[in-house]
């Protein structure tokens, strides 16, 4: 059976995170059961935006330095990565507002610049994706993800945080590529195909509800640390423990289909603290993710929900304007404006607004459509 170790854990004191992150490791073995003395180990946490820690939008910086203290320990070489939203020349202030930076300089732990490593191209289900270089260089890659929800594919945590090995503006183009949820979910897959982690240690302490993730939702308190070697698993069994049927997530649907990982959660052995199933757990409503396609298409003058954004929120930072693929908002006279006919509801407007100025708006019939589904 897959195995899944949780530890609980409600604060991020640095005592109570390392206990909680060492235990989940020994109920899986031990760390020096999954790496050798000298491997390069790549730490991945999520770093979407410059954001500090207690906003609930990254990965906490007690997770990754618990991670880093048992790699050493083990007796190889930490590194950490990530490629943020958008293109950003000098990723400095993510690190450093993330709390992230600190920590790897408190260990002398090498930052690993994704943007500027070079990249492998790789083949997988008839597409081409770009990887950056580290990734698959090191011996050995442990996927630190945090659990939030998503507009478009409702979850984020092991399988999606994968995404941030695609380097830069790169990621906005795989958004042309799918103008549904489903089909983005498929793109998501590939690349957690090519990366697919060694190890998943989830920051489950404070998550993210609400139809703002993963970056404009609801701070929520949830109190564990997960571990497995199995991400798919991990996001399965933590879709079921927050109320949701773990195949209604794409992505989970998908990866289980392919042979990525498991998703039926009688597979699963849960090891340490075992977390009741909760039913208040607020996640996003997305007319996209609710009804098939051709029919919004059909329907979009009465079935239609877009992005609109809250003038006193904006500070005309334009993020949403470099971070659109279809290029469908412009230079307004004292906010970006919207051309809707070319907007694809990919909703990375809402995702990378530093301000959380973005907001999506549903007709009538939308509203009542995605009614008890966020």
């Amino acid at each position: 059976m897959t195995k899944i170790s949780i530890s609980k854990c409600s604060s991020y004191h640095e005592e109570d995170v390392q206990r909680a992150v060492n235990q989940c490791l020994e109920d899986l073995g031990g760390l020096s059961s999954f790496i050798k003395e000298g491997n390069k180990v790549l730490i991945k946490p999520n770093v979407l935006q410059a954001r500090k820690p207690e906003e609930a939008v990254t990965t906490h910086p007690a997770v990754i330095e618990a991670i880093i203290i048992a790699v050493k320990k083990a007796g190889a070489v930490p590194l950490v990565g990530d490629s943020p939203g958008g293109l950003w020349l000098s990723l400095g202030k993510h690190w450093k507002k993330t709390g992230i930076g600190e920590v790897c300089s408190k260990y002398d732990v090498e930052i690993v610049n994704f943007e500027a490593s070079g990249v492998y191209e790789k083949q997988i289900n008839g597409n081409a994706y770009h990887i950056t270089k580290p990734v698959l260089d090191v011996d050995f890659v442990i996927n630190v993800p945090k659990i939030k929800t998503q507009g478009l594919t409702k979850f984020t945590c092991a399988i999606k945080n994968m995404y941030g090995t695609v380097p830069g503006l790169i990621k906005i183009e795989y958004h042309k590529r799918a103008t549904n949820p489903y089909d983005f979910s498929r793109i998501v897959v590939d690349i957690f195909a090519i990366t697919k982690p060694n190890l998943n240690i989830v920051d489950g302490i404070i998550g993210m509800e609400g139809t703002g993730g993963p970056s404009s939702g609801d701070p929520i308190e949830l109190g564990m640390i997960l571990a497995s070697a199995d991400g798919v698993a991990l996001d399965s069994y933590i879709c079921h423990i927050l109320g949701k049927d773990p195949l209604e997530v794409a992505t989970n649907k998908i990866a289980y289909e392919r042979g990525l990982g498991e998703a039926n959660i009688n597979e699963m052995e849960i090891l340490g603290f075992q977390p009741p199933v909760r039913n208040d757990f607020k996640w996003p409503s997305n007319i996209m993710n609710l009804l098939p396609s051709f029919i919004t298409r059909g329907m979009w003058r009465i079935i239609w929900q877009r992005p609109v954004i809250n003038s006193d929120l904006c500070t005309d930072c334009q993020q949403c304007i470099k971070n659109c693929p279809v290029e469908a908002l412009t230079s307004g006279v004292n906010i970006p404006e919207f051309n809707y006919k070319e907007c694809i509801n990919c909703l990375c407007c809402i995702e990378m607004c530093p301000q959380k100025a973005i907001s999506l708006n549903k007709s009538l019939l939308a509203r009542f459509v995605t009614r008890g589904n966020g």
